[in-house]
């Protein structure tokens, strides 16, 4: 529940962000921003090169040597690729027809050094177990960030720059909070702080792939909508996705506990699995009762400039019914498979979404976008219970 709270904090200020930036900037300024956010995380997946989540694994074992500091100060030596990276794809998507300004393209660079950096931290608070201390992070993180977003508002001065901005801000502060006291444990005599970097992130390379292949699957679709359909559709399309998004942290929060108690010891494979299906039945029924709520609700909220996103709610809260087994499948392979085996499924998975990204929006735009979600996230339930049923049989012989 500590986790999920934390998750909660931060989905619930995400999802102000999304209301109050899409009614005053409209579709355009939501797409925009949307972009931001997505080429800031598409960019530190490869970045981070994993280590991530080889650092949390090897956090939650005891006996481990690896200690805070090596994964963050490890993180830190990666920060310049994630730049060269960010200004890379920004860019490739100025070639596009998606217009971006200086002014725009610097915010970005920010975001993602900002989201790196606090990704990198609560992953090594988690690997400590300190949920409580993420949980504060996040409420502060999220009502510093609330009330500078309510004042450049009523300022004038709110657009997608001064929004993308405000958010990184709060992330380095953030990070900068929560990293102070688990860096400040002394290293044993005679270790320096690269001694561990090679193993993690030899450790962190199938993670990564993992991490690259969901995010290609489960955000190249607005990257591709930008460019082929531009800021309109693509604003319209993320606030479809809004609410299925938002209710995401429900799987992901009790599937993140569900591992690290199967990591520990604490939980048996057969506990494990018991808890999984009854989070999926769960988060299944959260999710129906979301679209007939979102439906009645989305003009009221967003306003009439949002009324085609209707036409794909049903059919991404759906995808997002289909996801949540995937999350779950995911949580087993964490908890109890090597890191090798976490990245091959989410591999085949993304390759076959990207490839139903790239056929169905330029034919169908927003509409193409939904359907390829849909078919996308049953391709990586398939292909991940498939692959963790099989780690897990190795692991029960």
């Amino acid at each position: 529940m500590i986790v999920f709270l934390s998750r909660l904090a931060n989905a619930c200020v995400g999802f102000a962000f999304v209301v109050i930036t899409g009614r005053h900037l409209g579709p355009a300024g939501r797409g925009e921003i949307a972009l931001a956010f997505s080429i800031a995380w598409a960019a530190t997946h490869i970045a981070n090169v994993g280590t991530s989540t080889s650092g949390r694994i090897r956090l939650l074992r005891p006996a481990d040597p690896v200690r805070p500091r090596d994964v963050i100060s490890l993180t830190i030596a990666l920060l310049p690729l994630q730049a060269l990276l960010v200004v890379a794809s920004i860019g490739v998507i100025s070639l596009t027809s998606f217009y971006m300004t200086w002014e725009y393209s610097l915010a970005i660079v920010a975001l993602s050094l900002a989201t790196m950096l606090l990704n990198s931290t609560v992953a090594v608070l988690y690997g400590l177990r300190r949920y409580s201390k993420v949980l504060t992070a996040e409420v502060i993180i999220g009502v510093s960030q609330a009330v500078v977003v309510v004042g450049l508002l009523r300022s004038g001065q709110l657009n997608s720059t001064s929004a993308v901005l405000t958010m990184a801000l709060g992330m380095v502060l953030g990070a900068s909070w929560l990293i102070g006291p688990v860096v400040q444990v002394r290293q044993k005599a005679g270790l320096g702080l690269t001694t561990h970097w090679r193993s993690l992130i030899a450790e962190g390379f199938y993670p990564m792939l993992g991490q690259v292949s969901i995010f290609v699957a489960l955000r190249s679709d607005r990257i591709i909508l930008a460019a082929v359909a531009g800021a309109d559709s693509l604003g319209l399309y993320v606030v479809a996705l809004a609410i299925p998004e938002t209710l995401r942290i429900v799987p992901k929060a009790f599937g993140q506990v569900i591992a690290d108690r199967g990591r520990s010891g604490v939980d048996s494979i057969k506990a494990v699995r018991r808890y999984a299906r009854l989070f999926v039945v769960a988060q299944v029924l959260i999710l129906g009762v979301s679209a007939v709520v979102g439906s009645t609700l989305l003009l009221t909220v967003f306003g009439e400039g949002f009324r085609e996103a209707l036409g794909v709610l049903a059919i991404v809260t759906i995808a997002e019914m289909v996801l949540s087994i995937y999350f779950m499948y995911q949580s087993l392979l964490v908890g109890f498979s090597r890191p090798r085996g976490i990245g091959p499924p989410q591999v085949l998975g993304g390759v076959v979404a990207v490839l139903l990204n790239l056929v169905m929006i330029p034919v169908w735009g927003m509409r193409g976008a939904a359907y390829a979600c849909l078919l996308g996230h049953a391709a990586l339930a398939i292909i991940s219970g498939i692959w963790t049923n099989r780690e897990l049989r190795r692991l029960d012989t």
